[in-house]
This record gives structure tokens, C-alpha cells and sequence, in this order.
């Protein structure tokens, strides 16, 4: 009877055991979301600071903002590589590039005087321009004087000062 017992008893924390080790659920929500926040940290090729991780019973929902396409489809990837995650919803926005700071008019006009001054092989000439009023200074051959002025024009400013000198 003892031996019989004794079998019974070992029997049934037998079962016990495997029936809490099939009823394991994986870690805890919180862990689960501080092992993706964690991965994505250590992978360069995601910017994890901008992206938010909650947990629910194993689905993990990634939202906030990315930098690319590729970046989003990449935290979805480290995501889905966590232990515990059994779906992965992937709500991150690409942030669309910042626009370029616009180009002053007198950069432009700058630019285009100077391009045209080259044209006429005059080098020993600075542009300076301020609203959209073109200053002439330096040095100059007088044959090339008007070539100077008419490079100037060329780029129709408000005005053109001459401070050159005639060598």
C-alpha cells in the first residue's frame, strides 16, 4: 500500500509539473515590450528613440516615427525576433524628410553674376549683393569694363554699383 501511494503521489507531481510548464504564457507584457525596446536600441540600423513598445498578451504594437520605409520594416523584423512576441502591428510613421532652408534671392543673384563674369573670363571682380543690389569691386582692364556690367545685368538685379577700378 505504501509503494502504491508513494507512486500515486510522485504520479500526480508529475502532472502537475507538466501541466504548469505547458501553461506557461512566456514573460510578462512588460518584459516582453522591455526586450524589443532593448533589441531595437542595440540594432544601428533603427532609431529606436523615437518609437513607443506596448505589450499585450504577446502582441507587441510599435508606433511613433521613423526616418525610411527600410527603418519601419526593420523594427518590424527585431520585433518579431523577440522571444514571447507572437504578432507584431507595425503603426510607425516615415517622417517625411526636412525641406531645405530656402535660398536667399541675393545667394541666387550672387551665383548667377559671378557664373556670368567667368563666361566673359573676368576673375579679378567680387560680387557683393544685398537686396537684390549688385556691388561690383576690384580691379579691371578697361576693355573689359562693359563685359562687367553687362554679365551684372545679365542677371537682372535692381541695381548695379560700380566700385571697380581701372587698371
Amino acid at each position: 500500500m505504501r509503494l502504491f501511494s508513494r507512486v500515486i503521489l510522485a504520479s500526480v507531481g508529475a502532472i502537475i509539473a507538466l501541466g504548469m510548464l505547458s501553461c506557461s504564457r512566456g514573460p510578462d507584457d512588460a518584459t516582453l515590450a522591455a526586450n524589443v525596446k532593448s533589441k531595437l536600441a542595440a540594432d544601428s540600423s533603427v532609431a529606436s528613440s523615437g518609437i513607443t513598445v506596448v505589450a499585450t498578451n504577446g502582441a507587441v504594437t510599435l508606433t511613433g516615427e521613423v526616418r525610411s520605409e527600410s527603418e519601419k520594416a526593420a523594427a518590424e523584423q527585431i520585433a518579431k525576433s523577440v522571444d514571447g512576441v507572437k504578432s507584431v502591428s507595425n503603426n510607425l510613421t516615415v517622417r517625411p524628410p526636412a525641406t531645405p532652408p530656402p535660398v536667399s534671392p541675393d545667394v541666387t543673384l550672387r551665383t548667377d553674376v559671378t557664373a556670368n563674369l567667368a563666361k566673359y573670363g573676368i576673375t579679378t571682380v567680387t560680387v557683393d549683393v544685398a537686396n537684390g543690389e549688385v556691388t561690383l569691386t576690384g580691379t579691371i582692364p578697361r576693355a573689359k569694363l562693359q563685359d562687367a556690367i553687362k554679365a551684372a545685368n545679365e542677371s537682372h538685379p535692381k541695381k548695379v554699383n560700380n566700385k571697380m577700378v581701372i587698371k
